[in-house]
């Protein structure tokens, strides 16, 4: 009964899987997976041997007092529902779902339930999860799950009410920071000789470079920039221009997306 079971193997689901077992937090039989797809299971357990595979969710719940839900919003309340007959009261459900509160979720089952916003960057020991507890939630499976999490990455416990907003930085945030990357490289490639993939490689290790420049020796951004951007030069032309555009830029994406995470999961 001690034992994780993860219901739904997407990217998500996969992602915690191999993070979790290949980082040595948990064994292959410490973990349990659901999900609809055959092929999905066939190649977990093909990946990852020893590992616990389960034929519906409903036996999942029954092996595993800490469940973790990686499945769309959309489904995320209909599977709850679906398990919540066969647990005993005592587990802990861990939802990654954008958009739906732990009201909602604690109103299907009233005991342990935690909100975790992973990212993408977790695939590479990278980044920052988010999480949340419901206020059942006690310091055993608080430091539990946060000790799991911990295994991909680095883990920031959030407010509830702040959540939304720290969603748009560390879980969407390299989406946009990927596309900045990509402009970046393409204006640069469009302007010059330069070929493409070798614009985007010099800007992609640019960006991580900074990144860790920043990390180490705990400069502020406004700082650096005074570094880089002397009086009269090229550093400076870019910077106001961006300076004059970005943030109309930012507050609109801000904006958009704040709106669709209140809509998404209804």
């Amino acid at each position: 009964m001690d034992r994780v079971g993860i219901i739904g193997y997407g990217h998500m689901g996969s992602m915690l899987v191999n993070g979790f077992v290949a980082s040595g937090a948990l064994g292959p039989d410490e973990v349990v997976v659901a999900s609809k797809s055959r092929t999905s299971l066939d190649a977990c357990a093909a990946a990852w041997p020893g590992i616990g595979i389960a034929r519906a969710n409903r036996e999942l719940a029954r092996q595993c007092r800490l469940i973790i839900l990686a499945v769309r919003p959309q489904e995320t309340m209909g599977v709850l529902n679906e398990i919540v007959s066969v647990t005993e009261g005592d587990e802990q459900i861990v939802s990654l779902a954008a958009g739906i509160g732990l009201k909602d979720l604690e109103e299907l089952f009233p005991g342990s339930v935690t909100r975790v916003m992973p990212t993408v960057t977790s695939t590479v020991g990278q980044g920052t999860t988010l999480v949340c507890h419901g206020r059942q939630v006690g310091m055993h499976d608080a430091l539990r799950v946060e000790g799991l999490f911990s295994s991909i990455g680095n883990v920031v416990l959030v407010d509830e009410t702040n959540l939304p907003a720290a969603t748009l930085l560390s879980s969407c945030g390299p989406g946009l920071l990927a596309v900045i990357i990509e402009e970046l490289a393409g204006a640069t490639a469009r302007a010059s000789g330069l070929p493409p993939d070798r614009a985007l490689m010099l800007a992609t290790e640019m960006v991580a470079a900074t990144a860790a420049y920043l990390r180490e020796t705990g400069e502020a951004p406004r700082d650096l920039v005074e570094e880089v951007a002397t009086g009269g030069g090229v550093t400076e032309a870019g910077v106001k221009r961006l300076r004059e555009r970005l943030p109309g830029v930012f507050d609109g994406a801000v904006a958009a997306m704040l709106e669709r995470y209140g809509a998404v999961g209804k």
